[in-house]
């Protein structure tokens, strides 16, 4: 189920005002924090190699000697099925099966020591899903460097991805679409169209898994969210065009569709790990100040000193997740000058920044 927008209480019981974080809000922060940062130096300079190494030549990461086909990796040694890529390399419902004997979150762990430190030894397999996911993924589309890091932050943390109370997200849900075996479908609707998922391989590559790059046509989708794509082999250059410009609903009862699947997973991803950041560390609003005093100690046979000091006053925010992007008449929309609005989209962005800033877990 997507989450498309946040509601965010100001004070107890929303009494001081509620802000509305629509998805364009939301998503033309990621693309600005994805364009004017930078991945950790190690990992970059492993992008920059894979970004300059030519068809059929290979990179090390992970301990293993990994050859590159267009954006498709494998290793060397590894056999696997021929898939619709050929000999390319697995494609990811091969590596969710692959995988899927590990644990998730040792396996998210695993990555990240791998991400910290690309020489780190780890399963050939574990080196194909990492190089899938943060070579290749992030060179046909840098954004999702940030938010393949929120899907292991997700992992890591048990976080509920779903409206089943149990429902926690996995590599298997990461990688494919796990829908084929249950008899059911569901339409998607974009502006660019209806897409019907449902029972069989085709559908389920459709659409793909929770990894927005996952599904058929993402890179052609990465391309045209964003203004003047150029293809570049510097990692620096190449993001920098990640910015996105997306324009909200014009009114306040208007519903909103995106124009694909990739933005629409790209917007649920960064929504749930934002509910979760700050379910973790509580968003507050600072209504005003008020002057207190305090006593200092008496230091080297002086005296103890009072000195009257300001000292915040503030209101805790709490934030909800919305599945539809419907902005209610009378809710601060957070793309305004408002102090409330701007109280949110600040915390928003900072959290963006430190995803942005390293490969630690930040849940």
């Amino acid at each position: 189920m997507a989450i498309t927008s946040i509601r965010a209480d100001i004070g107890v019981g929303g009494a001081n005002g509620i802000v509305f974080l629509g998805g364009t809000t939301a998503l033309n922060m990621l693309g600005e924090v994805s364009a004017g940062c930078s991945v950790p130096d190690t990992w970059k300079g492993k992008l920059n190699a894979f970004l300059a190494c030519k068809d059929g030549q290979t990179f090390t990461l992970g301990g293993h000697e990994i050859i590159r086909t267009g954006f498709y990796v494998k290793v060397k040694e590894l056999k696997f099925t021929e898939t619709e890529h050929g000999d390319k390399g697995p494609a990811y419902w091969e590596l969710a099966n692959k995988v899927s004997g590990i644990p998730k979150a040792e396996l998210a762990s695993t990555m990240r020591a791998v991400l910290a430190s690309p020489g780190t030894a780890c399963d050939p397999w574990v080196a194909t899903l990492t190089a899938a996911m943060f070579l290749s993924e992030v060179s046909r589309n840098p954004r999702s460097f940030m938010i393949n890091l929120m899907l292991l932050d997700l992992i890591q943390g048990g976080v509920k991805y779903g409206s089943a109370a149990n429902k926690e997200l996995d590599f298997n849900k990461l990688l494919k679409f796990d829908g084929g075996n249950t008899g059911k479908t569901k339409q998607y609707d974009y502006s660019t169209g209806s897409v019907t998922v449902g029972r069989g391989a085709e559908s389920g590559t459709v659409r793909g898994g929770k990894l927005p790059m996952s599904q058929l046509g993402a890179m052609e989708q990465y391309q045209n969210s964003v203004d003047g794509f150029e293809y570049k082999k510097n990692f620096d250059a190449y993001a920098s065009q990640s910015r996105l410009n997306l324009d909200a609903p014009a009114n306040a009862g208007t519903g909103y569709h995106f124009s694909s699947a990739l933005l629409e997973k790209e917007c649920t991803v960064s929504m749930r790990w934002l509910l979760a950041s700050f379910g973790k560390s509580p968003m507050n609003h600072r209504t005003g100040s008020v002057e207190v005093e305090q006593t200092l100690k008496a230091v080297w046979g002086n005296k103890p000193t009072t000195v009257k000091l300001q000292q915040d006053v503030t209101v805790p925010v709490a934030l909800t997740g919305l599945r539809t992007h419907v902005r209610q008449v009378g809710w601060v929309d957070a793309d305004t000058a408002d102090a409330r609005a701007k109280t949110v989209v600040a915390a928003v962005r900072q959290a963006l920044r430190l995803r942005q800033s390293g490969v630690a877990m930040l849940l």
